[in-house]
């Protein structure tokens, strides 16, 4: 499947005073088109880290890498810095860039949700991109998202803002990484199971992972007690969503059968 990597920026997500909904929201959409996520990580706004972060990323060589946030207009957004800083690149006035946040500040002014479209010094910052790279256009906002190629690695760099985040994605980043997926789908299943003890499920669960090694099996305890069944979530991946679904519920079969035939766990040899 197409590797993803997510790096998600900005202090208040690690002061805990924000909680990251962009993580989460990109690695849905991301499983859901048929790719996988390989890493999800939230980051400083420092420029020496983000940058530090890329260039371990492109070293890994996923096929794409997402970042969100650190493009707007105040000192804190960093993340064009960064980028450049990681590829080797400097920043330069992307003359696309300008025209967009200008476009987009001539119809905030014209809707009088600002004081007027002058393209300050702050606002033009959001059009320094990092020298080679492609402005993509924000539906929502202001800064424009950032496109970088270093194959076989594609960066885009999208606004942190959710509602601007979202739009970028879909606009800029679902069709390509859909194709490049080629179809593949992600289907999940799961099951109750009449245990309340994980470390009793573990083993027939283990015997269960090695007859189905291309499927990933997951218990979920919440808490101990007689009354408690452990849902076991399996989830899988492949071209053809009908062989998948018969995949995932052979899989759960197996284990409930493992489960009715005696409280036994089987020996390690499977």
């Amino acid at each position: 499947m197409t590797a993803v990597e997510i790096l998600c920026i900005g202090r208040e997500l690690l002061t805990g005073r924000t909680a990251d909904t962009n993580g989460p929201w990109l690695a849905r959409r991301v499983t859901d088109l048929g790719g996988r996520v390989t890493r999800l990580g939230i980051l400083d706004d420092d420029p020496g880290a983000i940058a530090g972060e890329i260039r371990a990323a492109l070293a890994r060589t996923p096929a794409l890498l997402l970042t969100a946030g650190g493009l707007g207009p105040t000192a804190d957004d960093r993340t064009a810095a960064a980028l450049a800083a990681a590829l080797g690149v400097p920043l330069t006035l992307d003359a696309t860039a300008r025209r967009l946040v200008a476009a987009r500040y001539a119809a905030l002014a014209e809707a009088g949700a600002v004081a007027d479209a002058a393209l300050t010094p702050t606002r033009e910052k959001m059009a320094w991109l990092p020298a080679g790279a492609e402005a993509l256009p924000n539906p929502v906002g202001a800064a424009p998202a950032i496109r970088c190629l270093r194959p076989p690695t594609t960066l885009v760099a999208l606004p942190g803002v959710p509602a601007e985040m979202q739009a970028c994605f879909d606009a800029h980043v679902a069709a390509p990484l859909a194709a490049a997926a080629g179809s593949a789908v992600l289907l999940e299943r799961e099951a109750v199971t009449e245990c309340g003890d994980e470390s009793v499920l573990a083993p027939f669960l283990e015997v269960v992972r090695q007859e189905f090694p291309d499927l990933y099996l997951k218990s979920r305890p919440e808490s101990f007690g007689r009354q408690v069944r452990i849902t076991v979530t399996a989830s899988g991946a492949g071209r053809e969503a009908g062989a998948v679904a018969a995949r995932l519920e052979g899989a759960l079969a197996r284990l409930r059968a493992l489960l009715t035939a005696g409280a036994t766990p089987p020996s390690g040899d499977g």
